[in-house]
């Protein structure tokens, strides 16, 4: 081997040291970065257990309880009895107080009981929870139902015609149906509320 391969060698050799040294860092800062999210969405205000008024439009005094789960994972299951059924989600943060949601239902118009027709409802909300961790508003409710084979049953847009807000509390063993202090009704929204 002659001084200028062996010159030529030493030069490959660092290059790839350092193309696989900077490949190396790059996987350990997005690894680092994905961890991050993690710890993020894993201590945010929304991870827990929640209820709800269900109903459209919600009606003072007659509430049609639900309950969602949002789970550090980013991931989210509505439980809304036999009539409505349950909806996957995910979800994630858009601020330390403030997430955007999404819930896929199985059927097309579970808000009228039993399943009314095969294909999806794709419901998306922004959340914005109260300092406290209590309570949160959901608003700004859009609806994009489809048919079994991906066509839209109606245009895309905000549920019921009209931006959807509604009041949700935090279940714990001091809050929840069993104790009676549950909240009354989403159509007393708690003060702050957004605006449609």
């Amino acid at each position: 081997m002659t001084a200028s391969e062996s010159s030529s060698l030493t030069r490959r050799a660092a290059l790839a040291g350092l193309g696989a040294g900077g490949l190396g860092l790059a996987l350990a800062a997005r690894g680092a970065a994905a961890q991050d999210a993690a710890a993020d969405m894993a201590t945010h205000p929304l991870v827990g257990l929640w209820q709800y008024d269900s109903g459209w439009p919600p009606k003072a005094g007659d509430p049609d309880w639900a309950f969602v789960i949002y789970h550090a994972d980013g991931t989210s299951t509505t439980w809304g009895g036999l009539n409505i059924g349950v909806a996957q989600g995910i979800w994630r943060p858009t601020g330390e107080r403030t997430a955007e949601t999404l819930w896929i239902w199985r059927d097309t118009d579970p808000f009228l009981g039993g399943t009314e027709g095969p294909g999806t409802a794709t419901f998306r909300h922004d959340v914005e929870i109260s300092e406290d961790g209590t309570n949160f508003v959901q608003s700004n409710g859009t609806i994009d139902a489809r048919d079994p084979y991906g066509t839209h049953l109606f245009p895309p847009g905000p549920f019921g015609g009209v931006s959807d807000v509604r009041p949700v509390t935090r279940v714990t063993f001091d809050v929840n149906p069993a104790t009676g202090s549950t909240i009354t009704s989403a159509a007393t929204p708690t003060a702050g509320t957004p605006e449609p």
